[in-house]
């Protein structure tokens, strides 16, 4: 699957790496800088690593959303045992 981003006018396609294809579907999972491959060649003058950290703040509140999923999930876990 296929994603894009307007950064500052420029429309930037990203995708998941192939090694964590399967992993997005998980719902605990989380994605980290290295999970996220851009395909977009002209960046406009911006390094990969800036995109990067571009797109992981733009997806910060489903990250966000997830880890407190996990968090309730370990204190009903906990509460449990």
């Amino acid at each position: 699957m296929i994603f894009s981003i307007n950064i500052n006018g420029l429309i930037i396609d990203w995708c998941y790496n192939l090694d964590c294809q399967e992993k997005q579907y998980h719902k605990t999972w989380i994605p980290k800088l290295r999970d996220i491959q851009i395909i977009t060649k002209d960046l406009n003058g911006l390094t990969i690593s800036e995109v990067k950290k571009i797109i992981l703040e733009d997806i910060q509140p489903d990250i966000t959303m997830v880890k407190e999923h996990n968090n309730k999930l370990a204190r009903a876990r906990r509460m449990g045992t």
